[in-house]
């Protein structure tokens, strides 16, 4: 469902896995207390086992898409990216759909999915398609598993003998994941950390590399060294960047930056 407005204050139920799409302007989104900004060219993916949420556009005119796709496609994709050489279960795919904790905050659409998403707004604002819309389904199915592949992969890297466990882990490390993001310029412990998630220190460092591949130490010290060059791009001086981001001194930030991009910051060409 295509849309042009300019004001908006509603409640969705997605069907399936629901893409929502933002061609011009800006649409927001509240699901759980927190608020999804979802501007020109981005995308929030959201899955029909999510409640319902709140949409709003405030005075500005928001072109945009609704496409809400049938869980079963989805499933049979899934199946199809983690399993290629599976040929016989494609009647058994139910456990294969995405969580709730798999929707995409504010993700921004490549050229392809632009270009699709785009095709579809103006042949259904003008009521003109020249090709059978289930292919652009297809197509755009195919896309979106695509671009959360390493989200997905994440999910199912974890080794669990219930679905139910799998979610409920995935979610509590995705809490981990964003509490890592939000402690940049803090010096939260790792215990600290697997205590957001209700899971003991040790638990939470093996299950957070088993799912990232990565452990949630060397995370954070890549998040915060990226963080320092976009500080640096500001004007800071790298040894305020380094307090900034709670280095004990501007040689361990040099030697932490060095070992992750594989040059020293005074090296780094802007």
């Amino acid at each position: 469902m295509s849309s042009c407005l300019t004001s908006l204050e509603d409640e969705i139920k997605p069907l399936g896995l629901g893409i929502k799409f933002v061609a011009q302007g800006e649409e927001s989104y509240w699901l759980k207390d927190k608020r999804f900004s979802v501007t020109n060219g981005k995308y929030l993916l959201v899955n029909e086992t999510l409640p319902r949420f709140d949409i709003t556009i405030k005075n500005a005119i928001t072109r945009a898409v609704c496409v809400d796709i049938d869980a079963a496609l989805v499933n049979d994709l899934l199946l199809q990216t983690i399993y290629p050489n599976d040929l016989d279960n494609y009647n058994s795919t139910a456990q294969y759909l995405l969580t709730p904790e798999l929707f995409v905050n504010e993700a921004v659409a490549e050229k392809p999915m632009q270009k699709l998403l785009n095709f579809i707004i103006s042949s259904s604002a003008s009521q003109t398609l020249d090709r059978p819309g289930i292919e652009l389904i297809y197509e755009l199915t195919s896309l979106v598993v695509k671009n959360s592949e390493e989200t997905i992969k994440s999910y199912y890297s974890l080794e669990t003998a219930k679905l139910s466990t799998r979610q409920e882990l995935f979610r509590r490390l995705l809490t981990g994941k964003e509490v890592l993001d939000d402690s940049l310029f803090s010096d939260l412990s790792i215990k600290q950390v697997a205590e957001a998630c209700c899971l003991s220190e040790f638990r939470f460092y093996r299950l957070f590399k088993q799912c990232f591949g990565d452990s949630p130490y060397n995370y954070l010290f890549k998040k915060r060294i990226d963080k320092s060059i976009e500080l640096k791009k500001d004007g800071l001086s790298w040894v305020d960047i380094a307090t900034q981001l709670n280095f004990t001194d501007l040689a361990a930030f040099s030697k932490s930056f060095k070992k992750i991009k594989g040059i020293a910051p005074s090296k780094v060409l802007f």
